[in-house]
């Protein structure tokens, strides 16, 4: 498929659908591994109050090899906050099994001889990325914070700090510039570069954070940044009363969208202080205080986030006493995406979020919490993470108008069942050849399932159709995650147009630095965000717009 250009479709939100009827938007899980790929067993880990804490993973294709940054927390039974943390570092050529380089970087218990590359600080937390494209030197990029006994003396909140690294283990703290800010969340941030726009963004809780958001802060060098407000808050009328935190969130890349994976608290309502202190009576109605779990986050543009209404969590706990039985708190970078399936690395812990849950397991475990925490991995299939559902009796949708491309590509479950579909004008009407009737659909399991007519090649229709046509798809019994248009490109030409399209819709004039040109918004009522652009890439459609959709369905 080298000489085609692919549009792909994602059925996350409606931007591209004007009617659905008897289908259901689902969030689909993650298949997780089934055992643990990194815990604290090397010869190194002897002490009793460390536990495995805080992974970035990323995966370096110039080298082919997986690498991780993990912290090990050191924490006593009745110590509500851990004494410090060391940062480790480990390998990997499969992404399932690790190996932990004898760094002699870090002096413990006398020795050197282990894959720690940071000492021990107080509430060391960190975010890397890793940029091929930059400078040798400045490859790895890090945002980060760290306390000491006299911040915490001065109750000084989180100063933000950055650093640079050729190789991800010596890192070059800039001095003349750090801190670059202060205010943010003390933990668990998003920190990506978003190549279209140009820009750094971070994604923290705000401060003061109770009850705990999403806000987003922008720079273009990460020295200076810009506070873009709050992006995500919680509780809607689609969450429980106990979910009214949002513990953090890692946002990714994904086709057209910037996905996010968001961490789910469970809390008595507005009482979350006590409720990490305090375990509720036997009769307490909420059994699952304290966990966190893994929820998905959309946006097209990065600013205005949603979520979809199914909360079925990405990743959802383990069973009480399994590895990840307590709370999940995914890998700060972007998930690893390998042959179109999504890899992610998540921190699963056997206790939920509370002091006294901490406590419990340290009494049961004789205060040893090496086995408390340990990397695991969670898998999506290609374009999982939302599909529409369609039951026996059947479903249908309808896309906006397009162009009909040379080749029509499915991923979807049918099998047991069927996807099939027609084309149409705006009008409704049906055309002689591409009629439901005339559809050769798909009934198996797997990406790229090609939907065929009678009618043979469909692009065919687009010179007496030049206002587009619409699709209609049929399921039944069937999950439909995407779809796609295939048109030939042997040349690139198409490839190279949509790529600048994305660059021209993120980098618009600014109006106020010309005087009142033609490409200023029309005074008065103001044009509603993303309607401006209809491209249908990551700056497109308005993700807030809605299909009409079946009374209660989504």
């Amino acid at each position: 498929m080298h000489d085609f250009y692919r549009t792909k479709m994602l059925l996350i939100d409606d931007a591209f659908l004007m009617e659905v009827h008897g289908l259901e938007r689902k969030v689909n899980q993650a298949i997780k591994h089934p055992e643990p790929v990194l815990k604290l067993d090397a010869p190194w880990d002897r002490n009793p109050g460390d536990s495995f804490n805080y992974i970035n993973v990323i995966y370096d294709r110039e080298e082919a090899l997986f690498k991780m940054w993990y912290v090990v927390a050191g924490r006593n039974p009745g110590q509500y906050w851990e004494e410090g943390r060391k940062t480790a570092y480990a390998t990997s050529k499969d992404g399932i099994h690790w190996e932990r380089p004898i760094m002699n970087m870090v002096e413990v218990d006398g020795s050197r001889e282990n894959n720690y590359i940071l000492p021990r600080m107080l509430s060391l937390n960190y975010n890397i990325i890793f940029d091929p494209d930059d400078e040798p030197a400045r490859r790895y990029k890090i945002t980060f914070t760290v306390e000491s006994p006299e911040t915490r003396f001065a109750n000084f909140h989180s100063a933000l700090c950055i650093a640079f690294s050729e190789d991800g283990i010596h890192w070059d703290m800039p001095v003349h510039v750090n801190p670059v800010m202060r205010g943010v969340s003390d933990d668990l941030w998003g920190f990506l570069y978003d190549p279209d726009r140009r820009v750094y963004q971070l994604y923290t809780r705000r401060v003061p954070n109770l009850p705990r958001d999403i806000s987003l802060y922008e720079s273009k060098d990460l020295v200076n940044w810009v506070d873009r407000g709050r992006v995500l808050v919680a509780p809607d009328k689609w969450d429980p009363p106990e979910m009214f935190n949002l513990h953090g969130m890692a946002p990714f890349f994904y086709e057209d969208f910037s996905l996010g994976l968001l961490g789910t608290m469970t809390f008595v309502p507005k009482c979350e202080t006590f409720t990490v202190f305090r375990e509720p009576p036997a009769d307490w109605p909420v059994k699952n205080l304290g966990k966190v779990e893994v929820e998905l986050a959309f946006s097209r543009d990065g600013v205005q986030w949603l979520r979809p209404r199914d909360r079925t969590p990405l990743i959802p706990i383990g069973e009480p006493g399994a590895q990840d039985g307590g709370c999940i708190f995914p890998t700060r970078n972007d998930p690893i995406v390998i042959d179109g399936e999504t890899w992610i690395y998540y921190n699963g812990s056997r206790y939920r979020h509370t002091f006294w849950a901490q406590e419990e397991y340290f009494a049961e475990s004789g205060g040893d919490a090496r086995n408390a925490q340990a990397c695991m991995l969670a898998r999506m299939p290609e374009d999982h993470w939302v599909s529409l559902d369609a039951g026996h009796d059947g479903g249908w949708f309808l896309t906006r108008p397009s162009h009909a491309p040379a080749r029509l590509m499915v991923n979807a479950d049918a099998a047991g069942g069927r996807v099939e579909a027609e084309l149409r004008t705006p009008y409704g009407e049906t055309i002689e050849g591409f009629t439901l009737e005339d559809c050769m659909g798909v009934s198996g399991d797997g990406k790229d399932q090609e939907i065929r007519w009678k009618g043979g090649d469909p692009s065919r229709l687009n010179a007496a159709h030049l206002g587009g046509l619409c699709l209609k798809f049929h399921l039944v019994d069937a999950k439909l995650y995407s779809y796609s248009f295939l048109d030939p490109d042997p040349d690139g030409a198409t490839r190279r147009y949509w790529q600048n399209a994305r660059w021209n819709e993120a980098i618009m004039h600014r109006s106020d630095d010309w005087s009142r040109d033609s490409n200023e918004p029309a005074r008065g009522l103001p044009q509603p965000p993303g309607t401006q652009n209809t491209s249908g890439t990551r700056f497109g459609p308005n993700p807030r717009r809605d299909a009409a959709w079946d009374p209660d369905l989504r």
